[in-house]
Protein backbone atom coordinates (compact mmCIF):
# COMPACT_ATOMS: atom_id res chain seq x y z
CA UNK A 1 0.00 0.00 0.00
CA UNK A 2 1.42 3.45 -0.91
CA UNK A 3 0.30 4.80 2.48
CA UNK A 4 2.86 2.53 4.19
CA UNK A 5 5.87 3.36 1.99
CA UNK A 6 7.62 5.40 4.69
CA UNK A 7 6.64 3.17 7.64
CA UNK A 8 8.92 0.34 8.76
CA UNK A 9 7.15 -0.66 12.00
CA UNK A 10 3.68 -0.66 13.49
CA UNK A 11 2.70 -1.26 17.09
CA UNK A 12 0.92 -4.55 17.69
CA UNK A 13 -0.82 -5.96 20.77
CA UNK A 14 2.23 -8.07 21.69
CA UNK A 15 4.97 -5.73 20.45
CA UNK A 16 6.23 -3.98 17.35
CA UNK A 17 5.70 -5.53 13.93
CA UNK A 18 8.25 -5.04 11.17
CA UNK A 19 6.89 -4.10 7.76
CA UNK A 20 8.76 -5.63 4.83
CA UNK A 21 8.41 -4.65 1.19
CA UNK A 22 6.50 -7.15 -0.92
CA UNK A 23 7.17 -7.61 -4.63
CA UNK A 24 4.77 -8.94 -7.24
CA UNK A 25 6.02 -11.64 -9.61
CA UNK A 26 5.23 -11.91 -13.30
CA UNK A 27 3.32 -15.16 -12.80
CA UNK A 28 0.69 -13.74 -10.42
CA UNK A 29 2.34 -14.27 -7.04
CA UNK A 30 4.19 -12.46 -4.25
CA UNK A 31 7.78 -12.47 -3.02
CA UNK A 32 8.98 -11.31 0.41
CA UNK A 33 12.73 -10.81 0.83
CA UNK A 34 13.28 -12.91 -2.27
CA UNK A 35 11.18 -15.84 -1.00
CA UNK A 36 7.64 -16.93 -1.76
CA UNK A 37 5.53 -16.87 1.42
CA UNK A 38 4.09 -20.14 2.71
CA UNK A 39 0.82 -18.42 3.60
CA UNK A 40 -0.73 -15.04 2.79
CA UNK A 41 -3.37 -13.73 5.23
CA UNK A 42 -5.75 -11.60 3.19
CA UNK A 43 -7.24 -8.49 4.80
CA UNK A 44 -9.04 -7.14 1.74
CA UNK A 45 -12.65 -7.77 0.75
CA UNK A 46 -11.71 -7.70 -2.98
CA UNK A 47 -14.81 -5.70 -3.90
CA UNK A 48 -12.90 -4.04 -6.73
CA UNK A 49 -11.59 -7.34 -8.13
CA UNK A 50 -8.73 -9.80 -7.73
CA UNK A 51 -5.26 -8.22 -8.15
CA UNK A 52 -2.84 -10.02 -10.44
CA UNK A 53 -0.38 -10.63 -7.58
CA UNK A 54 -2.99 -12.70 -5.72
CA UNK A 55 -3.59 -15.16 -8.54
CA UNK A 56 -1.28 -17.81 -7.05
CA UNK A 57 -0.10 -19.09 -3.70
CA UNK A 58 -1.68 -20.25 -0.45
CA UNK A 59 -4.04 -17.42 0.48
CA UNK A 60 -6.51 -17.35 3.36
CA UNK A 61 -9.35 -16.54 3.28
CA UNK A 62 -9.62 -17.94 -0.27
CA UNK A 63 -9.77 -15.29 -2.96
CA UNK A 64 -12.86 -16.99 -4.42
CA UNK A 65 -14.73 -15.64 -1.40
CA UNK A 66 -14.01 -12.00 -2.25
CA UNK A 67 -16.90 -9.62 -2.83
CA UNK A 68 -16.05 -9.30 -6.51
CA UNK A 69 -17.87 -12.65 -6.77
CA UNK A 70 -20.08 -13.01 -3.71
CA UNK A 71 -23.56 -11.69 -2.98
CA UNK A 72 -25.13 -11.29 0.46
CA UNK A 73 -28.26 -13.01 -0.82
CA UNK A 74 -26.23 -16.06 -1.90
CA UNK A 75 -24.91 -16.33 1.64
CA UNK A 76 -28.42 -16.12 3.10
CA UNK A 77 -29.62 -18.90 0.78
CA UNK A 78 -26.64 -21.08 1.67
CA UNK A 79 -27.20 -20.40 5.37
CA UNK A 80 -30.86 -21.40 5.42
CA UNK A 81 -30.52 -25.24 5.47
CA UNK A 82 -27.93 -25.12 8.26
CA UNK A 83 -30.16 -22.84 10.32
CA UNK A 84 -33.12 -25.15 9.75
CA UNK A 85 -31.10 -28.18 10.90
CA UNK A 86 -29.66 -26.45 13.97
CA UNK A 87 -33.07 -25.09 14.95
CA UNK A 88 -34.60 -28.57 14.71
CA UNK A 89 -31.86 -30.02 16.93
CA UNK A 90 -32.34 -27.24 19.50
CA UNK A 91 -36.15 -27.23 19.21
CA UNK A 92 -36.09 -23.54 18.25
CA UNK A 93 -37.98 -21.45 15.75
CA UNK A 94 -35.38 -20.87 12.97
CA UNK A 95 -36.31 -17.18 13.08
CA UNK A 96 -34.30 -16.86 16.30
CA UNK A 97 -31.15 -17.75 14.36
CA UNK A 98 -31.77 -16.01 11.03
CA UNK A 99 -33.69 -12.85 10.24
CA UNK A 100 -36.29 -12.54 7.50
CA UNK A 101 -34.99 -11.16 4.20
CA UNK A 102 -35.58 -10.87 0.47
CA UNK A 103 -33.77 -9.51 -2.59
CA UNK A 104 -35.13 -6.75 -4.78
CA UNK A 105 -33.45 -7.14 -8.15
CA UNK A 106 -32.72 -4.78 -11.04
CA UNK A 107 -33.55 -1.60 -9.15
CA UNK A 108 -32.18 1.54 -10.80
CA UNK A 109 -33.17 3.81 -7.93
CA UNK A 110 -32.51 7.02 -9.84
CA UNK A 111 -35.76 6.20 -11.69
CA UNK A 112 -39.03 6.83 -9.87
CA UNK A 113 -40.63 3.62 -11.17
CA UNK A 114 -37.88 1.52 -9.57
CA UNK A 115 -38.20 3.35 -6.24
CA UNK A 116 -41.98 2.89 -6.30
CA UNK A 117 -41.67 -0.87 -6.81
CA UNK A 118 -39.02 -1.20 -4.09
CA UNK A 119 -41.15 0.87 -1.68
CA UNK A 120 -44.14 -1.44 -2.27
CA UNK A 121 -41.96 -4.51 -1.70
CA UNK A 122 -40.64 -3.06 1.56
CA UNK A 123 -44.17 -2.26 2.79
CA UNK A 124 -45.31 -5.83 2.09
CA UNK A 125 -42.23 -7.15 3.89
CA UNK A 126 -42.87 -4.95 6.94
CA UNK A 127 -46.54 -6.01 7.02
CA UNK A 128 -45.43 -9.64 7.18
CA UNK A 129 -43.12 -8.84 10.07
CA UNK A 130 -45.94 -7.05 11.92
CA UNK A 131 -48.06 -10.19 11.66
CA UNK A 132 -45.22 -12.33 13.03
CA UNK A 133 -44.55 -9.93 15.88
CA UNK A 134 -48.24 -9.85 16.80
CA UNK A 135 -48.38 -13.65 16.86
CA UNK A 136 -45.32 -13.77 19.13
CA UNK A 137 -46.49 -10.97 21.41
CA UNK A 138 -43.64 -8.65 20.41
CA UNK A 139 -44.65 -5.04 21.04
CA UNK A 140 -42.36 -3.38 18.52
CA UNK A 141 -42.66 -1.76 15.12
CA UNK A 142 -40.61 -3.67 12.51
CA UNK A 143 -37.62 -2.09 10.82
CA UNK A 144 -35.97 -3.05 7.54
CA UNK A 145 -32.36 -2.59 6.49
CA UNK A 146 -31.93 -1.89 2.79
CA UNK A 147 -28.40 -2.62 1.62
CA UNK A 148 -26.36 -3.25 -1.49
CA UNK A 149 -26.37 -6.99 -2.27
CA UNK A 150 -22.66 -6.72 -3.11
CA UNK A 151 -19.72 -5.64 -0.99
CA UNK A 152 -19.15 -4.94 2.67
CA UNK A 153 -18.91 -1.17 2.92
CA UNK A 154 -21.22 0.23 5.60
CA UNK A 155 -22.16 3.42 3.76
CA UNK A 156 -24.70 1.86 1.39
CA UNK A 157 -27.14 0.84 4.12
CA UNK A 158 -30.44 2.51 4.98
CA UNK A 159 -32.84 1.85 7.85
CA UNK A 160 -36.52 2.27 6.97
CA UNK A 161 -39.80 1.87 8.84
CA UNK A 162 -42.00 2.46 5.80
CA UNK A 163 -41.63 2.17 2.06
CA UNK A 164 -42.60 5.83 1.77
CA UNK A 165 -39.16 6.77 3.12
CA UNK A 166 -37.65 5.44 -0.11
CA UNK A 167 -39.96 7.68 -2.15
CA UNK A 168 -38.87 10.76 -0.20
CA UNK A 169 -35.11 10.28 -0.40
CA UNK A 170 -32.96 13.36 -0.87
CA UNK A 171 -30.26 13.22 -3.53
CA UNK A 172 -27.62 12.90 -0.79
CA UNK A 173 -29.31 9.89 0.81
CA UNK A 174 -29.94 8.36 -2.61
CA UNK A 175 -26.24 8.57 -3.42
CA UNK A 176 -25.35 7.01 -0.06
CA UNK A 177 -27.73 4.10 -0.63
CA UNK A 178 -26.37 3.50 -4.12
CA UNK A 179 -22.74 3.83 -3.07
CA UNK A 180 -20.55 0.80 -3.70
CA UNK A 181 -16.91 0.47 -2.75
CA UNK A 182 -14.66 0.94 -5.76
CA UNK A 183 -17.49 2.40 -7.85
CA UNK A 184 -19.18 -0.97 -8.53
CA UNK A 185 -22.73 -0.86 -9.88
CA UNK A 186 -25.60 -1.20 -7.40
CA UNK A 187 -28.64 -2.90 -8.93
CA UNK A 188 -29.81 -5.52 -6.43
CA UNK A 189 -30.75 -4.70 -2.85
CA UNK A 190 -30.94 -7.06 0.10
CA UNK A 191 -33.81 -6.09 2.37
CA UNK A 192 -33.33 -7.57 5.82
CA UNK A 193 -35.28 -7.51 9.06
CA UNK A 194 -33.71 -5.18 11.60
CA UNK A 195 -32.95 -6.63 15.03
CA UNK A 196 -32.35 -4.29 17.99
CA UNK A 197 -28.88 -4.47 19.51
CA UNK A 198 -29.37 -5.51 23.15
CA UNK A 199 -25.72 -5.44 24.22
CA UNK A 200 -24.33 -2.22 25.66
CA UNK A 201 -20.93 -0.92 26.67
CA UNK A 202 -20.74 2.27 28.66
CA UNK A 203 -23.23 4.69 27.15
CA UNK A 204 -23.32 3.03 23.74
CA UNK A 205 -24.56 -0.12 22.05
CA UNK A 206 -22.16 -2.89 21.00
CA UNK A 207 -22.15 -5.86 18.64
CA UNK A 208 -19.85 -8.90 18.39
CA UNK A 209 -17.35 -9.56 15.61
CA UNK A 210 -16.21 -13.19 15.60
CA UNK A 211 -12.98 -14.62 14.19
CA UNK A 212 -13.14 -18.25 13.10
CA UNK A 213 -10.25 -20.67 12.56
CA UNK A 214 -10.84 -24.04 10.89
CA UNK A 215 -14.59 -23.49 11.12
CA UNK A 216 -14.69 -22.79 14.86
CA UNK A 217 -15.12 -19.52 16.74
CA UNK A 218 -11.65 -18.74 18.05
CA UNK A 219 -11.69 -15.10 19.14
CA UNK A 220 -13.87 -12.05 19.06
CA UNK A 221 -14.02 -8.34 19.68
CA UNK A 222 -16.85 -5.83 19.85
CA UNK A 223 -17.81 -2.83 17.76
CA UNK A 224 -19.30 -0.15 20.02
CA UNK A 225 -20.87 3.15 19.07
CA UNK A 226 -22.04 5.83 21.49
CA UNK A 227 -23.62 7.92 18.73
CA UNK A 228 -25.92 5.19 17.40
CA UNK A 229 -29.08 3.61 18.73
CA UNK A 230 -30.17 0.00 19.13
CA UNK A 231 -31.66 -0.14 15.61
CA UNK A 232 -28.85 1.69 13.81
CA UNK A 233 -25.97 0.47 11.68
CA UNK A 234 -22.97 0.64 14.06
CA UNK A 235 -20.39 0.50 11.27
CA UNK A 236 -19.56 4.20 11.06
CA UNK A 237 -16.60 6.50 11.79
CA UNK A 238 -17.91 7.06 15.34
CA UNK A 239 -17.47 3.38 16.26
CA UNK A 240 -14.77 2.04 18.58
CA UNK A 241 -13.45 -1.47 19.13
CA UNK A 242 -13.33 -3.29 22.45
CA UNK A 243 -12.07 -6.61 23.75
CA UNK A 244 -14.44 -9.04 25.46
CA UNK A 245 -12.90 -8.15 28.83
CA UNK A 246 -13.78 -4.49 28.27
CA UNK A 247 -17.41 -5.32 27.56
CA UNK A 248 -17.90 -7.65 30.54
CA UNK A 249 -18.42 -11.30 31.57
CA UNK A 250 -21.89 -11.52 30.04
CA UNK A 251 -20.37 -10.79 26.64
CA UNK A 252 -17.92 -13.68 27.05
CA UNK A 253 -20.73 -16.10 27.93
CA UNK A 254 -22.75 -15.01 24.90
CA UNK A 255 -19.71 -15.21 22.64
CA UNK A 256 -18.98 -18.79 23.65
CA UNK A 257 -22.61 -19.80 23.22
CA UNK A 258 -25.13 -18.04 21.01
CA UNK A 259 -22.74 -15.85 19.06
CA UNK A 260 -20.37 -18.76 18.38
CA UNK A 261 -23.29 -20.88 17.15
CA UNK A 262 -24.49 -18.26 14.67
CA UNK A 263 -20.92 -17.56 13.49
CA UNK A 264 -20.16 -21.24 12.94
CA UNK A 265 -23.41 -21.74 11.01
CA UNK A 266 -22.36 -18.81 8.85
CA UNK A 267 -18.97 -20.45 8.27
CA UNK A 268 -20.70 -23.62 7.06
CA UNK A 269 -22.71 -21.47 4.66
CA UNK A 270 -19.50 -19.88 3.38
CA UNK A 271 -18.14 -23.35 2.70
CA UNK A 272 -21.26 -24.14 0.68
CA UNK A 273 -20.82 -20.85 -1.21
CA UNK A 274 -17.24 -21.74 -2.03
CA UNK A 275 -18.22 -25.17 -3.37
CA UNK A 276 -20.96 -23.61 -5.49
CA UNK A 277 -18.49 -21.05 -6.83
CA UNK A 278 -16.00 -23.79 -7.73
CA UNK A 279 -18.70 -25.68 -9.64
CA UNK A 280 -19.52 -22.56 -11.66
CA UNK A 281 -15.87 -22.19 -12.70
Amino acid sequence: SPELNDISQVRGLSGHLDLVNVQATNDGGLVVNGRKPDLVLLNNDLTTGLPNELQKGEIMPPTQMGWHRRRKSEHQRALDPYVQEAAALLDLDPWYLQTEWFVSEDKCLEKETCRTILAAEVDAFLDGLRDRYAALGIDQEPVAFVKNDRGTYGLGIMTVRSGSELLELSNRKMKRLMYAKGGADVENFLVQEGVPTSMTSGSGVAEPVVYLVDGEAASWFYRANEKKGAMDNLNSPSSSFLSAAEVGPEAVDLARGRHALVAELSMLAMGAERLASARRT
